[in-house]
Formats: C-alpha cells, sequence, structure tokens
C-alpha cells in the first residue's frame, strides 16, 4: 500500500526536447515528445527503452543538465526555467564515471566525499567500510579507482548519494553492462536511497536491473513514454508466458498440447517450446504443468515463468508495433 501524503518530486507534462532527429528527405523530429512523467518520494524508477540516447536524454533534462523546447519540469515543487542551466542542490546527478578520483582506494574516496560530515573520522570510516561490506562492495573497498571498470566507478560514485542530502538521484548509464554483484549493490543503494525518503532515476537497457532494484518503470519508445508505472504491476499484467518445455521433440509436445489449451498460444524456439496465455482472465500455469504429467509426456524440463520484466517489456513493444500497423 502506498503512503499517503507522499512528496512529488518530479512532475513532467508534455515535456519535449529542443534535439531533433535528422531524417533524409523529411521535416526534423524531436527526441522526445510530450513527455508526462511523476515520480514521488520514496520511490526508484527505472527508465528503459531502445534508444539510449532518448533514455540519456530524458534523464539529462530531469536533472536540469540539458535544457527543453516546451512543456512543464518541475523539481520538488519547483519549475525549471526551459533554457537557463542552474545547479541545484537538491538533484545529485551521475552521468559520468570519472567523478573518483583515479589515485584514490574505494575507501579513501569515500572518506574524501564525506568529509564535511560532523562525526568522528573513525567512526565516519567504520560506517563506510560496513556500507561497503552490506552492499557486497567489500572486495573492491581497498581497491585503487584507476584499476575499477567503468561499471563499478559509476556504482561507487552512486554509493556516496546515500551519504548526501539530495532528495533526487539520477543515475544515468544507459549504454552500461552491469554484472550481477553489480546489480546487487545497486539494489541496495536504492534501498538505503528509498529508506531516507530519496527518489532514484536510474537509466538502464538491462531489464533485470530495472526489476531488482526499481519500484517504478518507464519506457520511453519513439520519443514517447509508452509505459509508466509499478514495476510489479508490469510484471503481472503483461508477462503472459505461463510455460517454458525443453526437449529434443518439442513439435511433437506441442501438438499433443494444443489439443487441450485452444486458448494459448505457442511458440517453438529452438529446442525450447513457450505457452503464453492469450486470456484476458489469465490461465494458472499449473493446469499445463499437470496435464503434461497427466499425457506422460515426461519433457527433459518443465519450467514455470516466474513473470519477468524482460518478458514484459517484449509483449509492451509487440502491442506497440501492432498499434504502430494499424494507425499508420
Amino acid at each position: 500500500m502506498e503512503e499517503p501524503n507522499k512528496k512529488t518530486t518530479v512532475l513532467t507534462e508534455r515535456l519535449s526536447s529542443i534535439e531533433h532527429y535528422s531524417i533524409k528527405g523529411k521535416e526534423p523530429v524531436q527526441i522526445l515528445r510530450s513527455i508526462d512523467l511523476l515520480m514521488k518520494e520514496s520511490e526508484s524508477w527505472g527508465i528503459y527503452g531502445q534508444s539510449p540516447l532518448e533514455i540519456k536524454l530524458l534523464l539529462e533534462i530531469l536533472a536540469n543538465i540539458v535544457p527543453y523546447h516546451d512543456g512543464k519540469c518541475v523539481l520538488i515543487e519547483r519549475g525549471m526555467m526551459r533554457k537557463k542551466r542552474v545547479v541545484i542542490d537538491h538533484v545529485f546527478y551521475i552521468g559520468t564515471p570519472t567523478m573518483p578520483y583515479n589515485n584514490m582506494n574505494v575507501l579513501e574516496f569515500l572518506m574524501f566525499a564525506t568529509a564535511r560530515q560532523k562525526n568522528h573520522t573513525v567512526h565516519r570510516q567504520d560506517r563506510i567500510f560496513s556500507d561497503l561490506l552490506a552492499l557486497g562492495l567489500d572486495r573492491i573497498s581497498l581497491s585503487l579507482i584507476g584499476n575499477l571498470t567503468k561499471e563499478e566507478k559509476a556504482v561507487v560514485t552512486l554509493m556516496t548519494a546515500i551519504y548526501s542530502e539530495s532528495a533526487i538521484i539520477v543515475f544515468n548509464f544507459p549504454e552500461y553492462k552491469f554484472d550481477e554483484t553489480l546489480i546487487t549493490a545497486v539494489q541496495n543503494i536504492s534501498n538505503s536511497l528509498v529508506e531516507a525518503k530519496k527518489t532514484l532515476v536510474l537509466g538502464s537497457r538491462n531489464s533485470d536491473l530495472i526489476e531488482k532494484t526499481c519500484s517504478h518503470t518507464a519506457y520511453v519508445r519513439d520519443g514517447t513514454i509508452i509505459y509508466q508505472g509499478k514495476t510489479d504491476d508490469l510484471r503481472f499484467s503483461y508477462d503472459n508466458l505461463l510455460v517454458t518445455i525443453k526437449d529434443t521433440n518439442v513439435p511433437e509436445i506441442r501438438n499433443s498440447l494444443q489439443i487441450f489449451f485452444p486458448e494459448h498460444y505457442f511458440s517453438v524456439v529452438g529446442d525450447s517450446l513457450l505457452i503464453y496465455d492469450n486470456d484476458k482472465t489469465k490461465s494458472d500455469p499449473l493446469s499445463v504443468y499437470e496435464k503434461i504429467a497427466e499425457l506422460k509426456l515426461a519433457p527433459k524440463r518443465v519450467s514455470i515463468n516466474p513473470k519477468t520484466v524482460k518478458n514484459a517489456y517484449k509483449e509492451i513493444d509487440r502491442q506497440y508495433a501492432l498499434q504502430r500497423q494499424l494507425f499508420r
């Protein structure tokens, strides 16, 4: 259940970019058009899309890094001027991995970044090292920053946001690929930021990162928002994959099951049979599993789909493509 009276931290209405795509033989098209977003404190947002450029530009506008053409952008209930760029104390923007100093190790850099805090140096160092341990970053705590990957540097910079007083944290790396260790660290950092009633806005094309890190998500496609809402609502509303069956003879298994599940969609991909629910009432995947056992089909492996952001995005893409074909 959502907390009542949560403060609005980011609000955009019909926001459009100054930047345009140049299309040969046609009029230039704005990269972003009519963007409507509403974010509140204690929320973590994953901005997903096909184009890293669209994601990156949107987050730069939200952080007041670049100007916008028209529409409205309000941060912490304060309207942003369209063309005048000012540094905003309540926004912590991370868009480059070069913020940490290469000649420091991670612990030294975090001590340097928090030097203005009033607590004792030893206590602060103990807290930071404990945080590194809790976040799963203790393995790099004494590593020279110059020896880290760009993804590790970005996550170390994000960690400094925990100690900041900023209300909005913008993490803008849609072109980066984070491994499982770093995804877990970002997830833990996100939890810490949400507990502190901050808003995290994360730009990424990694659906696993968004699923594990973000309470909300928005999908920007062809310059507009085609979905926004809670991440769990996205998963359960749009991921229609019920069951995956792996076997060397999936066509025969498909033919046997299709008779009993005419409302389902069957797709053979290599040695996998994917069974989708086309019924708006949402079927129980266990009914498919029970029918497999009843028919004694005995495939090598049967997996019930856990409902993922990745599959949900694919379904949104499919519906979006159909709509575009209909309205051409």
